[in-house]
């Protein structure tokens, strides 16, 4: 099928990203936190390292629900409502969960698209999801200083800014996509 080829290809070109990976990945098996929030300026690789997270929970079993800021309305009402349809195809289209992990990976992308929602996701929605549940957002903005003065946050939520690449990183990248 064209997706495996087009997500192949995304793969063979990801590059880097080693620390923001092995925190995913901490996460992933219940080493770590339960949202990560990924910020940086556009262009960064924010949707790639979001993709790249999508891929190590599929591998780990775990099914994954994604959704994208720029096609979501900033009301609770539309957030829960894509949240419920995506995460009920994610188990539909996901052959079985791994033992233990019953839980989807929920990704949030272009998530300044939506940041008038950032109290109520940090108040009200994500407080209601299962301990084993994992979350990423990613924006362009830093988080609200709200989840850092809230102690119940401090050891559920990393915050992981992302700079640019290290110039070997930032080579391979090039010429993974066959740029002089």
């Amino acid at each position: 099928m064209l997706g495996s080829r087009l997500e192949a290809a995304r793969e063979q070109a990801f590059v880097g990203r080693e620390e923001e990976i092995a925190l995913f990945k901490a996460a992933l098996y219940g080493g770590g936190c339960n949202v990560l929030y990924v910020h940086g300026p556009g262009g960064i690789g924010k949707s790639a390292l979001l993709r790249r997270f999508a891929h190590e929970a599929t591998l780990a079993g775990r099914p994954v629900t994604t959704l994208d800021g720029r096609t979501l309305e900033p009301s609770p009402t539309a957030f829960a409502t894509a949240f419920a349809t995506a995460f009920a195809t994610a188990f539909a289209t996901h052959a079985q969960p791994a033992p233990g992990h019953p839980d989807p990976i929920l990704l949030i992308d272009n998530f300044e698209r939506i940041q008038a929602l950032e109290t109520w996701l940090r108040e009200r929605f994500l407080p209601h999801l299962p301990l084993t549940a994992l979350v990423a957002i990613a924006a362009r903005n830093p988080p609200d200083i709200r989840w850092q003065a809230d102690p119940g946050w401090t050891t559920a939520l990393t915050i992981l800014p992302l700079h640019d690449l290290p110039p070997t990183d930032a080579q391979a990248l090039l010429d993974s996509c066959a740029v002089p």
